[in-house]
């Protein structure tokens, strides 16, 4: 990846409080995403993915998942060409059968030159990995450096014993941070006016609401993740769009009887958002928007209901396969997508993060860039990509 990929060092002092956020166009560096689900990566095989602008290697073995950066640390290769596994807890580089170890990436062999004084001395990075709720997270960050619990990197209610977990993941063409706001954007719930998951799922949408900055809650816990959350005031809401003094659209009101079913969005790093109530009344709603590279995200929606049982967890996978994932996934979120990629055509160039004419009720996007930029780990470089 090329220099001229990243940020123009001359924009940075415009962006003030949240200049770390703006220089991360590729992620923040040390810190645990989701790189796949687990039924993805059977045992004894191998897959690759970037993340972060970085090349990674996975492999399954007695159970454990392991990572190593898919580039020999000899002639830069990739391993993943033609991947040459000779013990099973080792891979050898097939141009000059450099030889590492999978659990700590030493140097244990070099097939071509058996007896050369590097053997055990040099090592390729690898990647801590820790599996849960049915998903391979793994920590994307320097060598020596200590990775914090999963729990500091996960949303609130995420690792509850209770949770069960279902969802899904797609390549979205556009920057993760577009992805990120997407999800406290409270303006954006005109896009969603003529949803079909609000019109099956009974419940009322509006097309907007008056603006209070006082309404979200900082969460700066030292021993915990790190978010900000959208105390939404559903009085502030209204139903019917006007252009010109007529109305010309109108939200989704709930029916006489009907009870509201409130949702509670919040966004927390490194770049997660959660919706409790979403995409039903008892259901919560968990998205990951992790960077790929500076124009792509990979888009990890996931769908959490607390159950008691193995039989309810079952129940809901029927539910989720054959319900949510059409429903909510197929139509609602791919609404956000298209919103997402239709924005990058511009935020491409950097100089569209200073030409926006962001609202009053735009507050929580500046909010957000501002605490991510407070407590982010690090900022992903040209020297680390590639």
């Amino acid at each position: 990846m090329s220099a001229d990929s990243f940020v123009a060092e001359e924009l940075l002092p415009r962006a003030g409080p949240w200049r770390p956020y703006f220089s991360a166009k590729v992620g923040f560096r040390n810190h645990w995403y989701p790189a796949f689900y687990s039924k993805e990566l059977d045992e004894g095989n191998t897959r690759t993915l970037r993340i972060l602008g970085e090349n990674l290697l996975f492999k399954r073995i007695e159970g454990k998942v392991y990572a190593i950066r898919d580039r020999c640390i000899h002639r830069r290769v990739r391993l993943s060409d033609k991947v040459e596994c000779h013990t099973k807890g080792t891979i050898s580089c097939w141009y000059h059968g450099f030889t590492f170890r999978w659990n700590d990436g030493v140097l244990c062999d070099i097939i071509a030159v058996p007896e050369s004084k590097v053997i055990g001395k040099k090592k390729i990075q690898t990647y801590p990995i820790e599996e849960t709720k049915g998903v391979v997270f793994v920590f994307v960050g320097d060598e020596g450096f200590t990775p914090p619990p999963l729990r500091h990197d996960v949303p609130p209610t995420f690792l509850d014993e209770d949770m069960y977990i279902e969802g899904a993941s797609w390549i979205v063409n556009a920057n993760w941070r577009l992805g990120c706001e997407n999800g406290i954007d409270e303006i954006h719930r005109y896009l969603h006016r003529e949803s079909q998951l609000m019109i099956e799922t009974k419940r009322s949408i509006p097309l907007g609401h008056k603006s209070n900055k006082e309404d979200f809650e900082i969460v700066e816990d030292p021993d915990g993740p790190k978010g900000i959350i959208d105390k939404f005031s559903p009085e502030k809401m209204f139903f019917e769009g006007k252009v010109e003094g007529k109305v010309v659209v109108s939200g989704l009101r709930l029916g006489e009887g009907q009870k509201s079913r409130p949702v509670s969005a919040s966004m927390w790093l490194p770049c997660t958002n959660r919706v409790i109530g979403f995409p039903n009344h008892d259901l919560t709603h968990f998205e990951w928007c992790v960077p790929v590279d500076e124009k792509t995200h990979r888009y990890f929606p996931m769908e959490g209901r607390r159950v008691s049982s193995p039989q309810e967890a079952a129940a809901f996978r029927h539910e989720f396969v054959t319900r949510w994932q059409p429903l909510a996934h197929g139509t609602f979120l791919n609404q956000d997508v298209a919103s997402r990629e239709s924005q990058q055509h511009n935020y491409v160039e950097d100089t569209a993060w200073f030409e926006e004419m962001l609202l009053a009720e735009d507050f929580l996007l500046i909010e957000w860039r501002k605490l991510a930029s407070r407590h982010a780990r690090g900022v992903q470089t040209p020297r680390h990509t590639g």
